[in-house]
């Protein structure tokens, strides 16, 4: 397992703060008092696959007072992509729900995935959960789910953000999402069932609880080698982050 040199966590914290201060981060906060600065996780491990990562010691600890334990077991939740040895591992904390975590996945995210995650550089692990502040927020994924359950989540992920409004603001989004599977070349029975039955709530309550007990309270949140940042940073700001932390991973 690797976790961040002391030299590496000052740049790291030091980058972070100048980006702070350079710009206003969009972020959905559940509260006024959600903090806007990045937080270090102490002895966050880099996890060596998604399968087979033991659970992350410290994972948390600054803000997740009332967990049991100071272990958070990251293994089974999310959907990744990327290499599972990559220098960088990514958590992102994400309602499908939030207009800025829209905005991070239409117009940021698909940067850096073809920067840093198809080359190995980043292993990148979206977390769906449900802050409770949008409409029809918990259908939305609950339909995620349903897709992944069809190796279709990624599809579906980028469905949801492209229609957002649409899906937001009807009485019946079930019957959206029973049509998005069907664009997207699902087994319209299978999902239809699985949404029905909320085959994937089991996941979404893990995710749930997850992010509660690591204070998770704006999305997007970005857990980045164990370092939490809130909000969505500009492409640039955030391709530094991960230039620097990949580089750094690399020995160069």
């Amino acid at each position: 397992m690797q976790i961040i040199n002391g030299y590496m966590a000052l740049r790291f914290s030091a980058l972070l703060v100048v980006l702070m201060l350079a710009f206003s981060v969009g972020a959905c906060a559940q509260d006024d008092d959600a903090p806007s600065a990045a937080t270090q996780h102490p002895g966050m491990a880099r996890p060596s696959s998604a399968a087979s990562a033991p659970p992350l010691q410290g994972f948390g600890a600054q803000r997740a007072q009332s967990a049991p334990s100071d272990t958070i077991d990251l293994r089974d939740i999310g959907y990744s992509r990327g290499a599972v040895d990559a220098p960088v591992v990514v958590y992102e904390f994400s309602d499908f729900g939030c207009p800025f975590c829209s905005m991070f996945a239409q117009g940021t995210y698909p940067q850096l995935h073809e920067e840093f995650v198809e080359t190995g550089k980043v292993r990148w692990t979206y977390v769906p959960f449900v802050m409770g502040m949008f409409p029809n927020g918990a259908e939305a994924a609950r339909a995620a789910e349903c897709a992944g359950e069809q190796e279709e989540f990624w599809a579906m992920h980028d469905l949801l953000f492209d229609r957002q409004d649409e899906w937001k603001s009807s009485r019946s989004p079930v019957q959206l999402f029973n049509g998005y599977a069907a664009e997207l070349g699902l087994d319209e029975e299978r999902f239809e069932s699985c949404y029905r039955e909320d085959r994937g709530g089991a996941r979404t309550e893990i995710n749930n609880s997850v992010a509660r007990a690591l204070r998770v309270r704006a999305t997007p949140s970005f857990f980045i080698n164990g370092r939490l940042v809130e909000g969505a940073l500009p492409l640039e700001q955030f391709r530094q982050i991960l230039t620097m932390l990949a580089g750094a991973g690399s020995g160069d």
